[in-house]
């Protein structure tokens, strides 16, 4: 039976860099090839904002966009509590968890406060980590991006990573992303659910889950996959002949 579902995609001018606002185009392709309806509104402000949605998505931005981003956000605040609480899915890119965690502390050692979404606080004090990256996820398959993450994200909660990077950096922690209940998080840039479609299907599973749906999975998956699989094949080519 086909269903309908909405997605929110929350500053997408500010917050889309290197396509991680495609997120919302993603999750919407994979229920549509599921039968299903789904539309996204784009959020720039309280009166943009439905009243109830499915899946909320935030991408990342330039540390430009960072004070107009959090400005922005402010008076979405209340209309985020009441989607947590009316059972919404949250996805989120680079700056955007960031800034809908509890906090972000600035480079310059300034505190932003964050939307609370995320049981999580970055901090941006420790540099810049940019490149290829691979490694296992929480399922233990095989993940690749390309990761432009300034400082570093501390997990609240008791929450779990999204992966586990395989050779970071010196200096940099092995654990990347979030995952939790309705909350999916990561600074792999744009956009991680192309080169990683089994996390949106992970995301979409439990959306209709929460319909007491099952996903229904045809052909148009299986070429995204091994489309997918081949690019994530070319990263971890590329680290091979680096080491």
């Amino acid at each position: 039976m086909t269903q309908w579902f909405t997605i929110a995609r929350v500053l997408p001018e500010r917050l889309g860099l290197n396509g991680s606002s495609a997120s919302a185009e993603i999750l919407a392709m994979t229920l549509r090839q599921m039968g299903h309806e789904a539309s996204i509104v784009d959020i720039h402000g309280p009166a943009d904002a439905p009243s109830t949605v499915d899946i909320v998505t935030i991408g990342s931005g330039s540390t430009s966009q960072l004070a107009p981003a959090a400005t922005d956000l402010i008076a979405l605040v209340r209309t985020f509590q009441h989607w947590k609480n009316s059972g919404a899915h949250w996805v989120a890119i680079g700056m955007g968890w960031d800034l809908l965690g509890e906090s972000l502390m600035t480079a310059e050692g300034d505190t932003v406060p964050g939307a609370g979404i995320f049981p999580s606080r970055a901090d941006y004090r420790a540099g810049r980590l940019s490149g290829e990256v691979r490694g296992s996820d929480f399922k233990g398959r095989e993940s690749a991006g390309y990761i432009n993450q300034v400082g570093t994200t501390e997990l609240k909660d008791d929450v779990g990573p999204l992966m586990t990077l395989e050779g970071a950096p010196e200096g940099w922690p092995e654990q990347e992303g979030l995952r939790a209940p309705q909350l999916f998080a990561t600074r792999l840039g744009g956009p991680a659910l192309a080169l990683n479609p089994h996390w949106a299907l992970d995301i979409v599973t439990d959306v209709l889950a929460s319909r007491g749906l099952q996903p229904q999975l045809n052909d148009f998956h299986t070429r995204v996959e091994a489309a997918a699989a081949r690019a994530r094949a070319l990263i971890v080519g590329r680290l091979s002949s680096r080491r």
